[in-house]
């Protein structure tokens, strides 16, 4: 019987450990005899008697949390990290971490290498995770001051885009070895060189040949290499809303700063935190002064006051420890984690929409402003246009983005067509059939995004455009009121008209056994005009004018809304102006001596009578916006979009389940736990899908397909035990 691991051919290795191709290089690797465990050789040549070992939250999943343990005789089998540097701060091995989410790793890492070879100092290279990034490891003959450590990762980050030098620069820094798991799944593997004895030997310092002048020569490389326009790399997401400025005031957003801060903000800087949402707390605070436009002095400032110190702060000035007690950090730490939150947030406070006051203060904000009212206007130019069929759905959709647009400052948005239907009181299908038709006329434009939400560009008008004509026949004149006189008229005109349209009254559709109808979206739009001008009546001309329906469709729709008491009926017969002597309603008229007329059965001019008999005749109507919910009740569709609100949230949750499930499908399972990972309160959790959440396996059928009909119904049960 052959020896485990060898054929029955003699000292041919069998199948099961034959070298097979590197996946990251593709190159067979030669065959090594004796396979070395890196994780020894970290733990064997650590600087400190401490590593730092991963915390798992109440549900077992790995929570990226930390905390310092005693430097054990075998590897832990979760994530863990060992120290680069001595207590005292001086540097055993350099981890340059290149990041893929920060862009392509490939050529930094390529330049990496170059300059490596070019000072003479051997490296290790190994794959970070799961994902495409890198760790090079760098080990020193002797431990390395930290100001030279620190000056090489600066110089290096200013050229390597996808470097994250945070754990470079400070003195408690500390990497995933080689061969140690992910959170995520997977390990940290070795790619060059391709024999664990070799890379050993690389991660000695005994044997590694690197001497400290070697890396000076490395500095010296790097700063010959001209650096771009910025100093320090960041990510800039497709979603900024925000410049980011990086000056010697330290990276921030563009704006005059807001020195004064509102009670919540004080209430985070001033309060201890919880034990357990320390950073958190930290991470919320610093964003809000982010957003105030403050700098990274402004907040150093803070940290000098105690009271700061051991409130919104406390996760600047200290490190977790054992339970809930927290280790003091010195002075040179705090600044450096600082300098890195600090850029963390500024980055995230980006892509924040930006409130009120900033939105006021924005350059663009006029242009957005100017843009919405150009196309109201030519859209209330042209009303025929919004009379047909699909009319109702179109005029919805353009006010839905027109109204984001006044909110968010910019005319490039985002928006799913469930959000948009649950805003305008129509379908989802409705409203995908709504941009496609708006884009057709030219009042959107479809931008390229690979999101979930479709992304759409407000569109001005041009002499292209099928409402020009109308504009320029039917624009008004004089000029327009400055921006902040404009901008909160147009949102609260927006948000009343599509308010009226959420009403389940107009729901669409006729009455059948199984399907209460309502009154219609083009009942709606009537409806909408009664609302924007309730402190006057408007006559059926009027209606017509603004609505584009004729006559006999308008009086439909209002004979409809008036036996449901949504709208009423009233006529005009005092109070009328006299052409004859010009009297004002409630004064008599005068004779031309200006003596009162006092004739014989009649106190008032003929002109003035005729009027009074012909105003007369015109009906007028007024809404009535508290009967909405009556009259909802009354056809039978009273919630029928809370309803619709409830489907859309399934739809979306079983989508993120499914897409969840394919992740883990497409994940190596090699140390990852397999199997149900639930508890018993979970169905009393709110539902959502974050990473956070315990993985709930897909239901399946016989055949091993998603059996999405089960999965739907466990949602919807979900919900309401909710």
């Amino acid at each position: 019987m052959p020896a485990p691991g060898v054929s029955n051919r003699t000292g041919v290795p069998s199948p099961s450990t034959a070298p097979k191709i590197n996946p990251h290089t593709g190159v067979l690797p030669l065959f090594e005899s004796v396979r070395v465990d890196l994780q020894d050789v970290f733990l064997q040549r650590s600087p400190r008697l401490a590593i730092r070992v991963d915390t798992r939250n109440r549900h077992g999943q790995w929570q990226h949390k930390y905390v310092e343990r005693a430097l054990p005789q075998q590897a832990p089998r979760g994530p863990y990290a060992v120290y680069l540097s001595s207590f005292f701060g001086r540097f055993r091995w350099l981890c340059f971490d290149l990041d893929d989410k920060r862009g392509e790793v490939g050529p930094d890492l390529a330049t990496l290498l170059r300059w490596l070879e070019e000072a003479g100092l051997t490296y290790v290279v190994a794959a970070s995770g799961s994902t495409g990034g890198r760790h090079v490891w760098v080990t020193a003959e002797t431990l390395l001051e930290s100001t030279l450590v620190k000056s090489i990762a600066v110089a290096a980050a200013k050229r390597l885009p996808t470097l994250d030098y945070g754990l470079l620069k400070s003195r408690t820094g500390a990497a995933r070895p080689i061969g140690a798991p992910h959170r995520n799944g997977g390990r940290s593997e070795l790619l060059l060189p391709m024999a664990s004895r070799r890379a050993a030997d690389l991660l000695t310092p005994a044997t590694c040949g690197n001497p400290s002048d070697a890396f000076t020569r490395l500095l010296l490389i790097i700063d010959a290499v001209p650096a771009p326009q910025d100093i320090r790399p960041r990510v800039v997401g497709r979603d900024q809303l925000a410049e980011i400025l990086d000056d010697e005031q330290g990276p921030r957003l563009a704006g005059t700063p807001r020195t004064a801060l509102d009670r919540d903000t004080m209430s985070l800087l001033t309060r201890r935190p919880p034990a357990d949402r320390v950073s958190e707390v930290c991470g919320s605070l610093l964003t809000k002064l982010a957003l105030r436009r403050w700098t990274l002095p402004m907040v150093e400032h803070l940290l000098a006051e105690r009271p700061y110190r051991e409130g919104g702060l406390l996760h600047l000035c200290t490190a977790p420890g054992i339970g809930p007690l927290r280790v003091m950090l010195d002075e040179a730490d705090i600044e450096e984690k600082l300098e890195r939150q600090w850029a963390r947030c500024v980055a995230y406070a980006a892509t924040l929409p930006l409130d009120e006051e900033a939105l006021e203060r924005s350059e663009n904000i006029g242009d957005v402003v100017a843009l919405v009212g150009q196309l109201q206007t030519a859209a209330d130019a042209c009303p025929e246009r919004w009379a047909t069929e699909a009319g109702p759905a179109d005029r919805a959709a353009l006010d839905l983005f027109c109204l984001l647009a006044l909110r968010s400052g910019s005319t490039m948005l985002s928006l799913d067509v469930r959000r948009a239907a649950l805003a305008t009181g129509h379908g989802r299908s409705t409203m995908h059939r709504a941009f496609g038709r708006l884009s057709l006329d030219s009042w959107l434009g479809r931008a390229t995004d690979n999101g979930p939400a479709g992304t759409y560009e407000l569109l001005p008008i041009t002499a292209s455009h099928p409402a020009f004509e109308s504009v320029a026949r039917g624009g008004t004149q004089g000029n327009p009121p400055p921006v902040g006189d404009r901008r909160p008229p147009l949102i609260s005109l927006l948000q009343a008209r599509l308010a009226a349209g959420q009403a389940d009254v107009f729901a669409y559709g006729r009455a059948t056994r199984h399907h209460s109808g309502g009154l219609g979206h083009h009942a709606g739009r009537v409806y909408q005009q009664l609302a924007e001008r309730q402190e006057r009546a408007l006559s059926l001309a009027e209606i017509c004018y603004r609505t584009g329906y004729r006559p006999r469709t308008a009086a439909k729709h209002l004979a409809r809304m008036r036996d449901l008491l949504v709208a009423t009926r009233s006529v005009m017969t005092v109070q009328h102006e006299c052409p004859t002597c010009q009297a004002v309603p409630g004064e008599r008229c005068r004779t031309a001596a200006g003596a009162v007329l006092r004739r014989r059965g009649a106190d008032q001019h003929a002109t003035r009578q005729t009027l009074a008999a012909e105003r007369s005749s015109t009906p007028y109507y007024r809404p009535r916006t508290g009967s909405l919910v009556a009259a909802a009740k009354a056809l039978g569709t009273h919630g029928r979009l809370a309803a619709r609100a409830r489907r859309y949230a399934v739809e979306i949750e079983l989508y993120r389940w499914w897409q969840q499930e394919e992740a883990w499908m497409h994940t190596p399972k090699a140390g990852i736990r397999t199997g149900v990972q639930t508890h018993e309160e979970q169905a009393a959790l709110v539902l959502t899908t974050l990473p956070r959440q315990p993985r709930r396996r897909y239901p399946r059928g016989a055949d091993g397909r998603g059996d999405h009909a089960a999965a739907r119904a466990r949602i919807e049960r979900r919900i309401a035990t909710a």
